[in-house]
């Protein structure tokens, strides 16, 4: 759930600014943010997420990387 909030701004203060501090606030509270509400805020659509992830021997990764930097 979200809440809109409205502040009058100042002339004299910029609107990077604004943001600056707005950010500082809700870092401050926790900076959370609802999974939903940032899929939104970053366009990224059901069929854009992936169920399926790779697994990988890490310990043959790094002899590979190793062997490469020979």
């Amino acid at each position: 759930m979200s809440k809109t909030i409205t502040i009058r701004v100042p002339p004299w203060l910029s609107e990077e600014e604004v943001a600056r501090i707005v950010e500082e606030v809700i870092a401050r509270l926790g900076g959370r943010i609802g999974v939903n509400d940032l899929r939104k805020d970053l366009n990224i659509k059901p069929e854009d997420l992936a169920e399926d992830l790779e697994t990988y021997d890490v310990d043959y990764l790094e002899l590979k990387e190793k062997e490469r930097l020979k």
